[in-house]
């Protein structure tokens, strides 16, 4: 009897809170999907780096557990908050508690198996889906198939499915054995205490800022430029004061903000707000442990997704910068031959370009330079004319003028600051009898193969270099077909053994390679590699933070509608028409919503605006991090939208059943 009355309950809440059953599924899906892909024989092949990505996946499943049992758990508790005085009729007709337990138990358990179900089924569509994405990427040639790899994600599937019920419904079986008939009865009217004094709201609000504003500081301080490391124990300790701030701010903010509002008449009486913010107290006062978790999640979602997007940026001009033609040597010129010919065994040459970089005993950048602009080389390297206009060519960016008595300097970003600190001590350099006069100096469209060692190299005009020392030969290819990550380790095989010698000091031997090679198709494959699980994993990560988020806020928006409808009631018998309550519901509602978000977009902020201290050398602009800040909130409202419009209708049918 008790199972036929479990299957008929499990069939009951699967229609009341189907949104909750959607999102398990959702997630479950998430899950299968990326395990099928981080398995997929096709995926792995893409690049010698990709194999991380199941080790990834694996590690971002155990997180995405730990959220979706948050998730589950809470809504156990929801459902059988409201279910506990049928329950406690149960008891008061004989039915043994166990009984009671095992029936809820295995309620859930249906539930869950009907998402896990469903979730292979979508996860096979949504993984074929996924990976003609990647490989699109990688520009792999891809046909429509159906995933092969089923063993290793369903037996993850089932690990995770299992883990996150038992330790969830370990706990509720705990729960309800420490309850009895009374508390069953009375169980729905429980809320949780507001103990807290206004004088410690108050107290706890202030704390809340000093914690947020002081971690802030913290993590700011510890991104301050490129080539300094933060100090993890500092960077540690500034989110331990985000993520008690946001708690702290949470517990906190529903009593400060009701404490103002009764202050200001003007404001308290104006319309509806008396009664919107006092809706608004009391269900944050009754919800102040899981606002303060989602707004954590809101966080961490806002801060992954800003990550991505500005980590996509860097990748597509560190590519340029480290390999902006298809082959790049820095060797000794008489062994450029073998690597020509060797290239030219699978692959047609567009053109060929040899040219050198040369060097004086006198270093007028580099002595002057702050040392944290200084490469390991510290030897100013000049270069031809000539030869950095053909250089610009292969890049397709147009030439630059010299006089035969000017001299231009060239720099990354990352060192930019510095030599143009420096501008005044080098207005003029001496070379032979010459004396030179800077031009400009610029830092866009640098590349590190230009002046290996060093972030800058002068131009000089032609002529000029007959009074310098020849130093490092560079060979330039251009190929017709794009070059892959196979032919940088072939061509790595070409090159002289490393050379190498032992400190008389300490006895250690060093080693330095003879020769530098840089792969276009190497860097592509290696950046779309981690873009793509970096990529696949915070957006995996955002977007169950988000659904998890926007379907406790609207299951909980659905749970107001059924228990205070007779509010809305008195609202139409004092004269609301039916227009003005639904504009409250909506004002009630958006506020709600917004409550855990506020917070976390400051946060993101200025998290974002520290690691630009590090990024922006980078970037196109320093102000390009306000997009990556743009983007990744209108990613998250895009979705949260979804779940607030699912609220309100959900409201609005039930005030009008």
């Amino acid at each position: 009897m008790l199972r036929k009355l479990g299957y008929a309950n499990a069939k009951k809440s699967l229609k009341d809170y189907l949104i909750y059953v959607v999102t398990v599924t959702i997630a479950f899906t998430l899950m299968f999907s990326f395990n099928l892909i981080s398995n997929s024989k096709d995926i792995l092949d893409l690049s010698s780096m990709m194999e991380n990505f199941k080790y990834v996946m694996i590690f971002v499943s155990l997180i995405v557990c730990f959220v979706l049992g948050f998730l589950i758990n809470y809504m156990i508790k929801y459902i059988f908050k409201r279910r506990s005085k049928e329950f406690g009729l149960y008891l008061l007709l004989g039915i043994k508690k166990k009984d009671i337990t095992k029936m809820f138990i295995f309620e859930n358990l249906i539930l869950g198996f009907i998402s896990l179900i469903l979730s292979f089924f979508l996860g096979i569509i949504l993984s074929t889906f996924i990976s003609s994405i990647i490989l699109n990427v990688f520009n792999a040639p891809y046909l429509v198939k159906l995933p092969t790899n089923y063993l290793i994600p369903i037996l993850l599937s089932l690990g995770y499915f299992f883990i996150i019920y038992l330790v969830v419904l370990l706990l509720t079986k705990r729960r309800i054995k420490r309850l009895h008939i009374h508390d069953l009865l009375y169980y729905n009217a429980k809320n949780e205490h507001n103990k807290t004094s206004k004088v410690k709201s108050i107290i706890f609000f202030i704390l809340s800022l000093v914690l947020i504003i002081g971690g802030l500081i913290i993590f700011n301080q510890e991104f301050v430029g490129v080539g300094i490391e933060p100090n993890i124990t500092h960077v540690f300790l500034a989110v331990i004061f985000l993520i008690l701030g946001i708690y702290l701010f949470i517990f906190s903010f529903a009593d400060t903000l009701l404490s103002f509002f009764l202050k200001h008449k003007g404001i308290k009486y104006k319309k509806d707000n008396l009664f919107v913010i006092r809706q608004f107290s009391a269900k944050v006062k009754t919800m102040k442990l899981s606002l303060g978790t989602l707004s954590l999640l809101i966080t961490l979602t806002l801060v992954a997704i800003t990550f991505s997007t500005m980590f996509n940026a860097i990748f597509d001009i560190q590519l340029d910068t480290t390999a902006p033609y298809d082959i790049t040597i820095i060797d000794d010129e008489e062994n450029f031959a073998k690597y020509i010919d060797y290239v030219k065994q699978d692959y047609k040459i567009n053109e060929i370009f040899t040219y050198h970089e040369y060097f004086r005993d006198v270093n007028v950048i580099n002595d002057n330079l702050d040392e944290n602009y200084q490469g390991w080389r510290g030897e100013d390297t000049y270069i031809k004319l000539s030869d950095y206009n053909k250089l610009l060519e292969l890049k397709n960016r147009p030439p630059i003028t010299l006089s035969s008595f000017e001299y231009y300097i060239h720099t990354s970003s990352s060192v930019y600051d510095g030599v143009m600190a420096i501008k005044d001590k080098i207005k003029t350099i001496d070379i032979g009898a010459k004396t030179l006069t800077l031009k400009d100096i610029n830092n866009q469209y640098y590349t590190s193969s230009w002046s290996y060692g060093n972030g800058f190299i002068i131009v000089v005009p032609d002529e000029v270099v007959n009074n310098l020392t020849k130093g490092t030969d560079a060979l330039i290819i251009d190929t017709f077909e794009e070059t892959t990550e196979q032919l940088n380790d072939e061509l790595l095989q070409l090159r002289d053994p490393d050379m190498c010698q032992v400190d008389e000091n300490d006895n250690i031997t060093y080693c330095y390679a003879s020769a530098n090679i840089y792969v276009k198709g190497y860097y592509l494959a290696t950046n779309k590699s981690v873009m793509t699980i970096l990529d696949f994993t915070l957006f995996y990560l955002a977007f169950i933070f988000t659904i998890v988020t926007g379907t406790i806020i609207a299951v909980q928006s659905i749970n107001d509608a059924i228990n205070y409808k007779k509010y809305y009631s008195i609202l139409n018998k004092l004269g609301l028409s039916q227009r003005e309550i639904l504009r409250t519901v909506r004002k009630q509602l958006l506020i709600y919503f917004l409550f855990p978000v506020i917070l976390p977009f400051i946060i993101n902020f200025f998290i974002t605006l520290s690691l630009n201290n590090i990024f922006a050398p980078f970037l196109a602009s320093n102000t390009a991090y306000l997009s990556f800040i743009f983007l990744s909130s209108i990613l998250f409202l895009a979705i949260y939208l979804i779940y607030y419009l699912i609220a309100y209708f959900s409201f609005k049918r039930c005030l009008e059943s």
